[in-house]
């Protein structure tokens, strides 16, 4: 018994060892190859792990590039989960600024990994799936924020949902303009962005 848990947690870091090899590995696979051509088998050559032993760990490829992308985006999902609290229309325009400054630099920060994440996109359900559903996310949190700012007094009256989801396509928008360099000028993308949405939605200090 006394053997069985000594060996439990040896079993359960070596587990994460070899979790954290495939992900590495596989970014760098993604990388070099693009999406179409990263496949299962070469990852598990490149990590020198057994094939069987990356599908016990993750389902395929897809399963492999979101959990990678996943860790791109943990810093932002921790600043959405910050309480939207602003007391007054100067909080809450440098809250949404700072929010679009973030997403921006993660985006032009891994522009590499985000083009194979853009080529995933155009060919597969699954990694479609997922990014609908970091856009989601993304929607009820700004849909949460307009309807605290609505009830402040902070922001005109107006369907939150619609203005919610117009905000957060245009982001995603803005999000690929940076990955494919089309956008290189990220402080004045954000504020431009930031006065356009306040411009529209917001109550103006008097």
């Amino acid at each position: 018994m006394t053997k069985a848990l000594n060996k439990r947690p040896r079993r359960y870091l070596r587990s994460r060892i070899t979790r954290k090899l495939i992900l590495d590995t596989a970014l760098n696979v993604f990388l070099q190859e693009g999406y179409a051509k990263t496949t299962v088998a070469k990852i598990s050559e490149q990590a020198n792990v057994g094939y069987g032993t990356v599908y016990s760990h993750y389902k395929g490829k897809d399963d492999i590039l979101k959990k990678v992308v996943d860790s791109i985006l943990e810093d932002f999902f921790i600043l959405l989960d910050v309480e939207f609290a602003p007391q007054n229309y100067r909080e809450a325009r440098e809250i949404f600024h700072n929010l679009m400054l973030t997403c921006f630099r993660l985006a032009d920060q891994h522009r590499p990994l985000m083009k194979v994440f853009q080529e995933a996109l155009g060919q597969s359900e699954s990694i479609c799936s997922y990014w609908q559903g970091v856009m989601e996310h993304y929607t009820t949190n700004a849909f949460n924020s307009i309807c605290y700012a609505q009830e402040k007094g902070l922001a005109k009256n107006f369907d939150p949902r619609m203005g919610a989801k117009a905000y957060i396509l245009l982001i995603e928008r803005f999000i690929w303009e940076v990955v494919n360099e089309n956008e290189k000028d990220l402080e004045y993308l954000s504020t431009f962005l930031t006065d356009m949405v306040f411009q529209g939605f917001f109550n103006p200090p008097v």
